[in-house]
C-alpha cells in the first residue's frame, strides 16, 4: 500500500490556522498570571472537608431549629412537677405546634439562602411533601 505522504514544510506554511495567527496581534500575560492559574487550578480540584460542611450556615440552621423543636416538645410533654404552682411552667399542645411551626418557618427560610447546599431530596423533606 503505497500512500503518498505530504510534505510536511509546504502543509505549515499554507494552513489557514497559521495565516490567521500570523494576522492577529500579540498579547502579553500579566506578571501574575502563572500564579493565578495555578491557584484556580489548585481551588479548582479541592472539595470542602466533611466538618466545614457541616458547620455551615444553613446546617446549622436546620440543628438549631430541631433542637428547640425537640426541647419544647420534650417540655410539653413531661409530665407536672413537684415545684411551686409559679415555677411550674407547662406549654400546652397549641403553644408546643405553634413554636414548632416556627422554627419550621425559619429552617426553611435559612434554606432558601443556601439552596446549593442541599440535594432535591432534602428540600422535599424540609417543605413535607
Amino acid at each position: 500500500m503505497n500512500r503518498k505522504l505530504p510534505n510536511t514544510d509546504d502543509s505549515w506554511e499554507h494552513d489557514a490556522v497559521w495565516k490567521l495567527l500570523d494576522h492577529a496581534t500579540p498579547v502579553n500575560p500579566s506578571p501574575r498570571f502563572v500564579d493565578d492559574a495555578v491557584r484556580a487550578a489548585r481551588l479548582a480540584g479541592q472539595t470542602e472537608s466533611w466538618w466545614k460542611r457541616l458547620l455551615s450556615p444553613a446546617p446549622l440552621a436546620g440543628l438549631a431549629a430541631t433542637c428547640v423543636a425537640l426541647a419544647f416538645t420534650i417540655v410539653s410533654l413531661s409530665g407536672p412537677t413537684s415545684a411551686p404552682e409559679e415555677l411550674s411552667n407547662t406549654f400546652d399542645s397549641t403553644q408546643a405546634a405553634a413554636i414548632e411551626e416556627i422554627a419550621e418557618t425559619e429552617t426553611l427560610i435559612a434554606a432558601v439562602d443556601h439552596l446549593d447546599d442541599f440535594s432535591d431530596h432534602e428540600l422535599v423533606s424540609m417543605i413535607g411533601f
